[in-house]
């Protein structure tokens, strides 16, 4: 059962180019916006953001190039670890850790909750493996997560369906009330997260988007197409998710659609 939902900024980057990431202005903003659920059998964090390390060990632990680039926003208290402590938990009652991807703003505080069981799709573990391409060593950053023990691997082959979208894995542990939907194309193993709600669901996207306004169709967003694509394993993998998402978001009001970087989306669930 799950009581309650957090919204947890953990991140900010702030590289160059706003128009690339569907934003105006020199910098662009992009937060790492993780989800804290409170369930009957523990806390789970829905990915994990930038790590303690990554704040007080920037370039050895994430390299040159995107300590130089990235223009990280130094503060430990953006931490997941910080924050569930803040709420009044403790680090070690994050049980459970389910996981988009495993690029680095995503996969960071997995060393901060050595306790944990990371659930992961194993196309998205093997991929992380395999660092001769100039992509895969920019954005998989596995002295992040190769010291963690507790990992459930889980094989995207066969599923449910989950309105337009298939081969859905449900975890029994959660009464199916949390899902786990692969969403390929940006990573070879990248998926999305649903949470049942009371009132429906909301359907945590990774970086299967980046922008609320790419929801729509009403934008042009030349940039930031060129971007994801740049970053995409498979782009026509990638176009295809996109488009089913826009096909909810257009036509189910009972999902609520988030992605893992848009501030506009993180202050929708932050106090006024």
């Amino acid at each position: 059962m799950i009581y309650n939902i957090h919204h947890l900024h953990c991140g900010t980057l702030c590289p160059l180019c706003g128009p690339m990431f569907g934003q105006r202005g020199f910098h662009a903003k992009l937060i790492c916006h993780c989800l804290l659920l409170e369930t009957d059998q523990g806390l789970v964090l829905v990915d994990t953001g930038l790590g303690m390390q990554d704040y007080l060990h920037t370039k050895a632990r994430l390299g040159s190039l995107i300590a130089s680039t990235g223009r990280i926003e130094n503060n430990l208290e953006q931490s997941a670890v910080a924050q569930i402590q803040q709420l009044g938990f403790r680090p070690k009652d994050v049980k459970h850790i389910l996981l988009s991807h495993l690029d680095f703003d995503h996969a960071g505080g997995i060393s901060d909750f050595p306790h944990a069981m990371v659930h992961v799709l194993s196309t998205e573990y093997n991929a992380a493996q395999n660092l001769k391409s100039f992509k895969n060593k920019t954005r998989y950053k596995p002295q992040q997560f190769q010291q963690h023990r507790y990992w459930n691997f889980i094989e995207p082959l066969q599923g449910e369906s989950w309105h337009n979208l298939h081969r859905v894995q449900g975890f029994q542990l959660f009464q199916d009330e949390i899902l786990m939907i692969p969403l390929l194309g940006h990573t070879l193993g990248h998926c999305g997260i649903a949470i049942r709600k009371q009132d429906g669901w909301i359907f945590f996207c990774g970086d299967a988007y980046y922008s609320h306004l790419q929801l729509t169709g009403q934008h042009s967003l030349k940039a930031l197409n060129q971007l994801e694509r740049f970053f995409a394993t498979d782009n026509t993998q990638r176009l295809d998710n996109l488009e089913k998402i826009k096909i909810l978001a257009q036509t189910e009001p009972s999902i609520e659609l988030i992605c893992a970087h848009d501030p506009e989306e993180l202050r929708r669930y932050q106090p006024q």
